[in-house]
C-alpha cells in the first residue's frame, strides 16, 4: 500500500521523480499545499535516489494529505473502494463500446495483478445477459482466460450464484438457451452450480431438457435426478434410475446424495434402497452427502427418513464434525419439520426460531422458504406467515405444493 501512495504522489507531481532537483521541487509543492514539510532528502530515500530506510508514519500521513486524504490510515481504508470504482467505470466504458478484445485484456490484467477478477467478471456477464449479448457471452465463456483463472470451487460458487439468480428474471428464447448451453463454462459454472429448484417448470427445465440430449454432456445423471424431482413436484411419473456401485464411488458427494434421494420419490420398496447411502459416506463429506436427502425428506414429508438423518448428523456432532451454515440451517429446517410431524410442537418451535434463513444457499433459498413459511404458519398461525407462505407458493408453482397448501 505504501508503494501505491508513493506512485500517487508522483502522479500528482506530474513528472517522474528522477533526481535531487525533482525532490526539492516536490518538497516545496507539498509545503505550499499542506503547510507541512517533508524534507527533500526524505523524498530522495522514498524514491530510491538515496539509501532507503523505513518511512516514518508522520511522513506517510503528510503524503496522504497531499493527495487528498485525512491520514495514511484513511488512505489505506479508502483506496480499495476507489480502485474498485475506477475499475468498474473502465469496465462499463468497454462494455458500452462493445469492445470484446479489450474486455478480455481488462480481465487478464486483473488476473495478473493482485486484484480479484471475479467481481468484474460477474459485472460483465450480468451486463451481457441483461443486454442479451449471447454471442459476446460465448466468446467470453470459451476464452482461455476463464479456463485458467476461474478454477476453485469458491470462485465457481460465487460466479454461478451471481449469474444464476439473474436468469430467473430474463426470458431467454430457445435460440439463446441453445447457444448458451453449448459452452462448458456455462454448463459447469452456472447451470450445475445454481441448481434452481424454484424454476424446474421454467428456464431451468428448458436447459435441462436440452442438455440431456447432448452427446457431449457428461453429467446426465445430475439432470435425470432433477427431472425426477420436477415430475414428483408436478404429480407426474418418476423414472427409475440405477447405476453401478463402482460408479457411485467416484461421484461428488452432493450428486451421490441426489442420486440416492431419488429412491425417496418412489414407493416404500424403492425407499429401502436409499439407506444404502450410508456405506459411501465418510466424516469428510457427511453434510455434502446428506444435504440433498435432507431437502427431499422435507419435500416428501418422510418422517422415517428425517429421523434416520437426524441420528446420523447428531452422531457427527458428537464427534465434533461441523459444517457450513447453509448445511446446518437446512438440517435445522428438516429437524423442525420432524418434531412438528411427531407432535412435539415446543421442540419444533425452539428449533424453528434458531433458523437463519439468510444462511440458506442462494439457489435453494427460494425453494426452501416455502417449507419454512408453511411450517411457520402451522406452528404460529399468524397472518404474516400465511401471506409469506402464499407468496412463496407463487415462486414455486408446483401442483404438489398447491395441493398441500389447499389441504392445510
Amino acid at each position: 500500500m505504501e508503494e501505491k501512495l508513493i506512485d500517487a504522489v508522483q502522479k500528482k507531481y506530474g513528472v517522474k521523480i528522477l533526481n535531487r532537483g525533482d525532490c526539492e521541487k516536490l518538497s516545496e509543492i507539498i509545503l505550499e499545499q499542506t503547510n507541512e514539510n517533508v524534507n527533500y532528502n526524505t523524498l530522495r530515500r522514498i524514491y530510491g535516489l538515496a539509501q532507503k530506510v523505513k518511512t516514518r508514519r508522520d511522513t506517510l500521513d503528510i503524503l496522504s494529505r497531499f493527495i487528498g486524504y485525512k491520514s495514511y490510515y484513511n488512505y489505506v481504508n479508502e483506496l480499495p473502494h476507489e480502485v474498485s470504482w475506477e475499475s468498474r467505470l473502465n469496465l462499463y466504458e468497454l462494455i458500452d463500446k462493445n469492445d470484446t478484445k479489450n474486455l478480455l485484456l481488462f480481465l487478464e490484467n486483473k488476473a495478473q495483478s493482485s486484484e480479484d477478477m471475479v467481481l468484474p467478471l460477474i459485472n460483465l456477464i450480468r451486463e451481457y445477459l441483461s443486454a442479451r449479448k449471447i454471442n459476446e457471452l460465448n466468446i467470453l465463456f470459451n476464452s482461455d482466460l476463464l479456463k485458467k483463472n476461474i478454477i476453485t470451487y469458491n470462485q465457481k460458487l460465487i460466479v454461478g450464484n451471481s449469474i444464476g439468480i439473474l436468469l430467473r428474471s430474463i426470458q431467454l428464447n430457445k435460440h439463446e438457451i441453445t447457444a448458451l448451453s453449448k459452452t462448458m463454462f456455462y454448463r459447469t459454472t452456472i447451470f450445475e452450480i445454481f441448481v434452481d429448484y424454484s424454476s424446474l417448470n421454467g428456464y431451468y427445465s428448458e436447459f435441462s431438457h436440452l442438455l440431456i440430449k447432448k452427446r457431449d454432456y457428461k453429467n446426465k445423471l445430475f439432470i435425470r435426478c432433477l427431472l425426477n424431482l420436477k415430475a414428483y413436484l408436478n404429480n407426474s411419473k418418476i423414472t427409475s434410475i440405477h447405476i453401478k456401485n463402482s460408479a457411485l464411488i467416484n461421484l461428488h458427494p452432493v450428486l451421490r446424495g441426489r442420486y440416492y434421494s431419488n429412491f425417496l420419490l418412489g414407493d416404500k420398496k424403492s425407499e429401502l434402497q436409499f439407506f444404502n447411502i450410508k456405506s459411501l459416506v465418510s466424516s469428510n463429506d457427511l453434510f455434502q452427502s446428506y444435504y440433498e436427502p435432507m431437502v427431499i425428506s422435507i419435500v416428501t414429508m418422510n418422517t422415517e427418513v428425517k429421523y434416520w438423518l437426524i441420528t446420523q448428523v447428531e452422531k457427527a456432532f458428537e464427534q465434533k464434525i461441523y459444517s457450513e451454515p447453509h448445511y446446518i440451517n437446512t438440517y435445522q429446517l428438516m429437524k423442525t419439520h420432524y418434531y412438528a410431524e411427531i407432535g412435539e410442537t415446543k421442540k419444533s418451535k425452539d428449533i424453528f426460531e434458531a433458523i437463519n434463513i439468510d444462511n440458506f444457499i442462494l439457489c435453494y433459498k427460494s425453494f426452501l422458504l416455502y417449507f419454512y413459511y408453511s411450517l411457520g404458519y402451522e406452528l404460529y398461525e399468524t397472518t404474516e406467515m400465511n401471506e409469506l407462505m402464499k407468496q412463496s407458493l407463487k415462486n414455486n408453482p408446483y401442483k404438489r405444493l398447491k395441493y398441500n397448501y389447499k389441504k392445510n
